[in-house]
């Protein structure tokens, strides 16, 4: 396999709008659609690329050997979540994306100073994109990156805690999500 790549929030959100600008340069960017909720205006969605993770670890974390019955009916499961995640996300469905969240993944993406940061991107600035809430990260940074996600390797760092890895074209692994068990259910989560 490809050696292991993280993508970062940043070059995420850059190449998306970069994508976008270059396949449009004939027509007029649009203003910001207003979404169904009355209090936030969303960016005409993105064309989809490459999925790329919106976090990634910041070192390779250990793995954990485990047999390969455990390895092939957690991999099922992780797809199965990956493939409900993708319908999730393309409905825009923030409170079932909101409900696989952990506690730490969400304090880090409803922090003010988190927004803040990924507020200053040049892909958002752009278009004038001010993140405050969590729901304005899900709209303009999920929704128009994470519809059509593939899982295609784990890697366990221990026993309720696994890296799921998608392969791009030149056949490098990317993170695509850091997963946690909480009681019966894989959830999204963030690790510093």
């Amino acid at each position: 396999m490809g050696k292991l790549r993280t993508a970062s929030l940043p070059f995420l959100a850059a190449a998306l709008l970069g994508a976008m600008a270059g396949s449009c340069a004939h027509e007029q960017a649009a203003p910001p659609a207003p979404i169904e909720t009355p209090a936030l205006t969303e960016a005409a969605p993105l064309p989809a690329t490459e999925p790329a993770p919106p976090q990634a670890p910041a070192s390779e974390p250990p793995v954990l050997v485990v047999s390969e019955e455990l390895r092939q009916s957690t991999f099922m499961d992780v797809s199965g979540l990956i493939s409900s995640l993708n319908a999730i996300i393309r409905r825009r469905d923030f409170d079932a994306w909101r409900a696989l969240l952990t506690d730490e993944y969400l304090g880090h993406y409803s922090d003010p100073r988190t927004l803040a940061e990924l507020s200053q991107q040049p892909a958002l600035r752009r278009y004038n994109i001010v993140l405050k809430s969590l729901r304005d990260y899900f709209a303009y940074v999920v929704y128009p990156s994470r519809q059509n996600d593939r899982v295609d390797d784990i890697e366990f760092i221990d026993e309720r805690r696994l890296v799921a890895y998608t392969i791009n074209a030149k056949e490098e692994r990317l993170v695509l999500y850091n997963l946690e068990k909480i009681g019966d259910t894989w959830k999204i989560a963030i690790w510093r």
